[in-house]
């Protein structure tokens, strides 16, 4: 007698017992149809409402406190102004002094003045002050008659030059902060929507699976249970009902399979969507059909398109309009640095009263005041850094374009490919669909067996899960394609709050 491997025995001896249980009327175990409606995860329930791309979107710009945090770029760009602003304020002093020895005034001294830088070219700054001196012991140079002494004067920096001094260069610079603070946002906002139009598109996919799982799930389900019923009247062969058993013990684990990934995906989405009062909204939406990309055109050569969008790019990429900010910066601070270089001279002039009309001039004071180091080592070292700055910033700039045209022309190349996916896709299911009905019509016939129609159904499932991934990748790769280009955001932005 030939020895037979265990493996081989134990189908036969599994389908001799199942066929004697059909013969005698013993009732063969079959899987209940499971209750789908019980099973459905939160984000596809029956009443929920369809998430748009389009609202979904809006409603991230409109609530999420990542786009309020990204608002405050603005306030952060105008309290520096105000603080540069504030150092051309007028600054006002006063002080008194008042000391009596023997029931007598030793020093009875009153000052007040009032100084007003102007952002004008020589740093202009006018003074006024009022001092009265009296007393038995005070200085000589701090006495005055008993009206006091009116001092006006005006001081200024001639070997500046036409430039403003530190106060106004500072001031310039500062003016630039809320360009740059625009583009940062840009630069953060435009992110934020990639991201959210990644997650969206991945919890549209992972649905659109999940439903293709559920559907081959019940027609799994209602043939084992026919086939179970004709195995017991002896019209089917038992076998066939433990391989139908088989068949939906194995889509049910693909189905629980996707739907763990349709809950994770709607988890990780429901992260952009905030109320109103800052609480996280409640994920409570249903995912839409991945739409045909028809009528988008078909990139067919990646050299003109990627001209084309690499152009609108070095337009419209907020990367480099913030660079483009700081370099404008810089260059303040190089110039700035340069004038340290000079001796810092200032003249001054006074008018000068001593009586109790101020505008009865009775003097006229001048002085002259140079600070100058012997070597300039700060300031030439402050021209270097700043020079050091500018070439960094240039440089930078030189590589954020070679990474925005990289971007560009990924992005390019995704999206073609993207739609040759697609395409294929298409006709890919078009094909699995005719074998599986021919397959359908041989099995109702009895000329194919169930493992056939099995695979063919399988094949058939996995072409559509191929043309959802397929459609979903041509829509992330358009996402892609405008953030690269710096206008993913243009269809929301003039919806923003604030926004011109």
């Amino acid at each position: 007698m030939t020895d037979v491997p265990c493996a081989r025995l134990l189908p036969r001896i599994l389908g001799a017992v199942l066929l004697g249980c059909a013969v005698v009327g013993v009732p063969v175990p079959s899987v209940a149809q499971p209750d789908l409606q019980a099973n459905l995860p939160p984000t596809q329930k029956a009443d929920s409402s369809v998430l748009s791309l389009d609202a979904f979107l809006q409603m991230v710009l409109r609530e999420s406190p990542e786009v309020r945090s990204i608002r405050l770029e603005d306030d952060r760009a105008a309290a520096r102004l105000l603080e540069a602003r504030g150092l051309f304020d007028p600054t006002f002093a006063t002080g008194y002094e008042y000391k009596t020895q023997d029931e007598k005034d030793k020093l009875n001294v009153v000052r007040g003045g009032l100084s007003v830088p102007f952002n004008l070219p020589f740093s202009p700054n006018l003074t006024m002050d009022y001092r009265r001196g009296l007393g038995s012991s005070i200085d000589p140079s701090v006495a005055t008659s008993t009206f006091g002494e009116t001092r006006v004067g005006l001081e200024v920096a001639p070997l500046v030059g036409w430039t403003t001094g530190k106060r106004g260069v500072k001031l310039e610079k500062v003016r630039l902060e809320p360009r740059r603070a625009d583009a940062r946002q840009s630069v953060r906002r435009n992110q934020l929507l990639l991201d959210a139009t990644r997650a969206y598109l991945t919890w549209v996919e992972a649905e659109q699976v999940l439903d293709v799982n559920r559907e081959l799930l019940e027609v799994a389900v209602e043939r084992q249970t026919f086939i179970s019923r004709r195995a017991r009247t002896g019209e089917e062969a038992a076998i066939d009902s433990v391989e139908a058993e088989l068949i939906v013990v194995s889509r049910e684990g693909a189905v629980a399979a996707a739907t763990q990934k349709a809950e994770q995906a709607a988890a990780k989405l429901a992260v952009f969507l905030w109320n109103p009062d800052g609480s996280p909204m409640r994920f409570d939406f249903a995912a839409p059909d991945v739409p045909v990309d028809g009528d988008a055109p078909a990139v067919r050569s990646d050299v003109p398109v990627a001209a084309q969008a690499m152009q609108r790019a070095l337009r419209r990429r907020p990367e480099l309009q913030e660079i483009d900010v700081k370099l404008q910066q810089t260059r303040i601070d190089e110039r700035l640095a340069r004038v340290g270089l000079r001796p810092d001279l200032k003249l001054e002039a006074q008018a000068v009263s001593y009586d109790d009309t101020p505008m009865d001039v009775a003097d006229v004071k001048v002085g002259i005041k140079i600070d100058q180091s012997l070597f300039f080592r700060g300031d030439r070292s402050a021209v270097e850094e700043a020079e050091i700055e500018v070439r960094q910033t240039d440089l930078k700039r030189l590589l954020t374009e070679r990474k925005i045209e990289a971007d560009v022309r990924s992005a390019v190349v995704g999206l073609r490919e993207a739609q040759r996916r697609a395409e294929a896709a298409e006709r890919r299911v078009q094909l699995a669909r005719r074998l599986q009905q021919a397959e359908e019509r041989r099995f109702d016939l009895g000329e194919s067996t169930l493992f056939l129609l099995n695979q063919r159904e399988q094949a058939f499932a996995e072409a559509r899960v191929e043309r959802i991934k397929a459609r979903v990748a041509v829509r992330r790769a358009r996402a892609d394609l405008q953030w690269s280009t710096g206008a993913i955001a243009d269809p929301y932005v003039t919806s923003l709050p604030g926004s011109p």
